[in-house]
């Protein structure tokens, strides 16, 4: 079963995700409630102050109606208003001096006055204070004061004249002339400008639809947000506009600010919320990683060990760590593994008696088929006088059976075995004659002299002669084939036989490989004892001497089934390096 790894530290992740996600949450839904509430309460004191302003310009213009209709009714410029010859010169001198210190008395107190003039269309004169207090008179015609009548009769009393907004006031009965007042847009223009200290912005004052503006933006920036409202953009930079109504001149007062600087407040509540927020998870994160190591890496610790003894490392040991909880787990279980390392020890030895038992039963389990048919095979050479291949037969065949019989030893060199071996194959040749040809490799030189158990190859030769090639009644083949590689030697015994299916192939295979892994519940026919002796050989040369064994078979699959190239069945037996 696959082993799922850091379940607990997951867990562990889970649990603590499930307790800090509400107030993360919590937090962000905070970070978000202050952000509104802030970007609301910024909004509201710019309109407020936006209101304010053009209130404030809105009184401006009303107060200086009243002082203008005020003086409208004063009766010196009611005498004037009379024929020139229905005064004396005296009485027109005194009227025109009292009338300009008027003047001079009204534009020094209210500077949102730039023009104070009376206009008087019987003399066809009109009377001013020039900047300074000076005051003067100069000449204009009917048709001018027609035209200046006529926008106080059209626009009440405020108007555009001279590209100035101007208030045009009128007595209200009696005497025929008006007051015009031009507002001082300079003047205008400073309280628009001081309206917002803590921001940089744009404003615009528009009267009778375009026909007075007054901003500072350039005429290319006013084209570019139009007719639009609530958010514009200019020269690629995004506004908020702040707009408040004039009541007189359908007039209209807006505001311009930009969005990074309305909300540069909020934003740096935000940095500060994150920086809060980075604090917490680089908290968290020191957290899990002290979690890790004090509870899952010795969880892991134990969990490796358990996988080191799955795959027979017997030898693994767990360091104790003073201070930790884990401490006594690791002790018990490093004597667990010292115990269960001796019963091991036990048990190999068992199984070593065990496959010397067997052996010995092997050796004595001789197949009575094969010696009733060397037999047959001596008596038949015998009666057809083939004396000679009679006489080479029975000396194989007394070699043969003395190996199996009179040598009781365990391990036998290499090169012994490998002799026996080909006599066997020598026996069957004379045997089964043209039908199979055999094919074999020399052993090389330095391998003659290495221990190896005792009956490994010739057993396999018999399964490729009794279940490969038992229906061949010609052009069988069976080969020997030696190498000698870097990771070791390679006997292959394979043949032409044409039974072989994959499904038994399969079979073969799986048995061969439970064999190596120790399951010892399975039946032991011929090649599944060499690979249960050969695995248990190999193990005790590596406890004696590891040197002596440098590099395994893959799996300890010391026998490996394949499909031969030849169509049949392919054996290799595989002894590792380092036996010289």
């Amino acid at each position: 079963m696959k082993q799922k790894k850091n379940i607990t530290f997951k867990k562990l992740i889970m649990l603590f995700a499930t307790v800090i996600l509400p107030f993360l949450l919590l937090g962000m839904f905070m970070i978000y409630q202050n952000s509104t509430s802030e970007r609301s309460r910024t909004f509201s004191v710019i309109q407020d102050e936006t209101d304010r302003t053009a209130a404030e310009l809105t009184d401006t213009i009303e107060q200086l109606q009243h002082t203008a209709a005020e003086m409208a009714e004063q009766a010196n410029l009611k005498e004037l208003a009379r024929l020139a010859f229905l005064m004396t010169p005296y009485e027109a001198a005194r009227n025109i001096l009292q009338l300009q210190e008027q003047q001079t008395s009204i534009r020094n107190a209210n500077p949102y006055i730039e023009n104070f003039v009376i206009y008087y269309p019987d003399r066809l004169q009109a009377f001013n204070v020039k900047e300074g207090g000076v005051p003067s008179f100069f000449e204009f015609t009917e048709e001018e004061y027609a035209e200046l009548a006529g926008e106080r009769n059209r626009f009440d009393f405020l108007t555009v004249y001279n590209q100035k907004l101007t208030e045009v006031i009128l007595p209200t009965s009696g005497a025929e002339f008006l007051i015009r007042v031009d507002l001082a847009s300079p003047v205008i223009a400073a309280l628009l400008e001081n309206a917002f200290s803590e921001y940089d912005y744009y404003y615009l004052l528009d009267v009778f639809d375009h026909a007075y503006e007054l901003t500072n933006l350039s005429e290319e920036q006013l084209d570019q947000f139009s007719g639009q409202t609530g958010r514009v953009s200019i020269d690629g930079t995004r506004y908020y506009v702040f707009a408040a109504t004039l009541p007189y001149g359908d007039g209209k007062l807006e505001f311009f600010f930009p969005e990074d600087q309305l909300f540069r407040d909020s934003r740096a509540y935000q940095i500060l919320y994150l920086y809060f927020g980075m604090i917490v998870l680089a908290a968290c994160c020191l957290f899990l990683l002290g979690s890790y190591s004090l509870i899952n890496k010795p969880i892991q610790m134990l969990v490796g060990g358990f996988q080191h003894i799955n795959r027979q490392d017997y030898s693994i040991r767990i360091p104790s760590r003073r201070g930790s909880d884990f401490d006594y787990l690791y002790q018990e279980f490093n004597q667990m593994v010292g115990e269960l390392e001796i019963l091991i020890e036990k048990n190999y030895q068992q199984q070593l008696l065990l496959s010397k038992a067997e052996l010995r039963q092997l050796q004595a389990q001789i197949n009575p088929h094969f010696l009733y048919n060397s037999f047959f095979l001596l008596r038949r050479m015998i009666h057809d006088e083939l004396y000679e291949e009679a006489g080479e037969m029975a000396d194989t065949l007394g070699l043969y059976y003395q190996y199996i019989t009179r040598n009781s030893q365990d391990y036998m060199p290499l090169g012994k075995e490998y002799h026996h071996a080909m006599l066997y194959c020598e026996i069957q040749r004379l045997r089964f004659g043209d039908r199979i040809l055999i094919e074999t490799d020399p052993l090389p030189e330095k391998y003659h002299r290495i221990l190896v158990p005792k009956l490994i190859i010739q057993p396999i030769l018999e399964n490729a002669f009794n279940y490969g090639l038992r229906d061949k009644v010609e052009g069988g083949l069976l080969r020997v084939k030696v190498e000698d590689g870097a990771s070791g030697l390679t006997i292959s015994i394979e043949e032409n036989g044409e039974d072989l299916s994959e499904d038994q192939l399969s079979r073969i295979q799986n048995k061969l490989k439970e064999t190596a892994r120790g399951n010892v519940l399975q039946e032991m026919t011929g090649m599944l004892n060499i690979q249960r002796r050969l695995c248990i050989y190999f193990r005790e040369q590596e406890k004696e001497n590891p040197a002596a064994v440098r590099e395994k078979v893959a799996g300890e699959e010391y026998l490996r089934a394949e499909r031969s190239e030849l169509g049949g069945l392919c054996i290799r037996l595989c002894l590792p390096g380092g036996l010289l």
